[in-house]
């Protein structure tokens, strides 16, 4: 697939390289006591994590008829109450497993969630989330919560056995069979591999979907909770091709936010009617496909870039660096704090326009100086002039 060249130098050389190059230990911070970032929405946030079974799909990396297994990670706005049983922000046996690689002590990270607390009443717009390439559900905490208490029901999938870890229920833990981001001589970057993760992806998000639906229908997890009728999908480098395919196969979804999107198919840059948003790090111009992507676009579309951040800026290397400098995010002029709210701002304000009907922002109208981005809109071509500076007409 053509991204392969793309993702290699972007995605590894600034992550890995960190790695290897800074001590993670951070010698003046307390460990025991980290916290992720305040959501900005009015809600508490409630979580909780589920075990799916695909009964019609077998587990394509085992040969003894099981079925596929997946698990899906699950922010929402809640009932606020006191008693608040502060959710873990991973399983204890990733955390110990992670902790293998990176060999740092182990986090106390406290998170702004409950755990299985009661929904907010009525129905909500619901958010698929797809991590990137070997990465886990957990990896855009921050921008989950934010949305959850923003009013949408997050739903992060765990693409199992890509993932590099992820817990079942009972304590079998998942780990990658295409190795992990997090040691470079372990990825499988060859065709073949990044075939077979896009595909099994695809077949993860409809199945999401479809169990989601019967969730609605049947009984289950937040049952009458969920307004199916008001889709999106998100997804983050190799998850943003699952997120833009994703767009343009399912009907049920009605908009695709894609994080820095440098791993496009040809299947993704074919292109939708449906509302997109690109949101690229650090690059002096768009690449090919993003270009291609946007002029096979046909419906409201913009493309925000933020100059001098890197490729893991969208995740929670951006705050968890100021406890772990080997794991901070470049972010450019405007530091990691408003680089969170940036994040947070532009992805909630593309899917309140979208999936809430919300007024059109100031953000998406690129009227809005706060962070430094530039914007681009659906009336301007992305490549054949330089982007433009917030602010200016478009």
């Amino acid at each position: 697939m053509r991204f392969v060249a793309l993702f290699r130098p972007i995605a590894l050389a600034v992550f890995i390289a960190s790695l290897a190059n800074a001590d993670l230990r951070a010698a003046d911070a307390d460990l025991t006591g980290i916290h992720a970032p305040p959501p900005s929405g009015p809600n508490a946030i409630g979580t909780f994590s589920v075990r799916l079974t695909d009964s019609n799909r077998s587990n394509p990396f085992l040969k003894d008829g099981s079925r596929r297994e997946l698990m899906v990670r699950f922010w929402y706005p809640a009932v606020r109450r006191s008693g608040c049983a502060n959710a873990e922000y991973i399983s204890p046996k990733v955390r110990s497993y992670l902790f293998e690689y990176l060999g740092i002590p182990a986090l106390d990270v406290h998170t702004n969630s409950c755990l299985q607390v009661p929904a907010l009443p009525g129905r909500h717009p619901v958010i698929l989330a797809s991590h990137g390439y070997t990465g886990m559900y957990t990896d855009y905490t921050f921008l989950f919560e934010d949305l959850a208490s923003r009013g949408y029901v997050v739903a992060s999938i765990a693409h199992s056995y890509e993932s590099t870890a992820v817990e079942l229920p009972d304590g079998k833990l998942l780990t990658s069979r295409f190795g992990t981001y997090l040691a470079e001589d372990t990825l499988r970057m060859d065709d073949s591999w990044l075939k077979m993760a896009t595909s099994i992806r695809q077949a993860d998000l409809r199945f999401v979907c479809a169990e989601l639906s019967r969730w609605n229908e049947r009984g289950g997890p937040l049952f009458g909770k969920l307004d199916l009728s008001r889709i999106g999908v998100l997804g983050h480098s190799l998850g943003a091709d699952t997120a833009m395919t994703g767009l343009r196969l399912q009907p049920e979804i009605k908009a695709a936010l894609l994080l820095d999107p440098i791993a496009l198919s040809r299947s993704a840059t074919a292109g939708s009617n449906k509302p997109v948003m690109l949101v690229s790090e650090g690059r002096e111009q768009w690449s090919d496909e993003e270009c291609e992507l946007w002029n096979h676009l046909r419906g409201s579309k913009y493309a925000v870039l933020f100059p001098g951040a890197d490729h893991f800026a969208p995740t929670d290397a951006v705050w968890l660096g100021a406890y772990l400098p080997g794991l901070q995010a470049a972010t450019g002029n405007i530091g990691p704090d408003k680089t969170v709210d940036a994040i947070r701002n532009y992805v909630a304000m593309f899917f309140s326009s979208y999936l809430s009907g919300g007024p059109p922002s100031r953000l998406l109208n690129g009227v809005s100086t706060d962070y430094g981005a530039v914007v681009t809109r659906s009336r301007r071509p992305l490549c054949s002039t330089p982007p433009i500076s917030a602010g200016a007409s478009n």
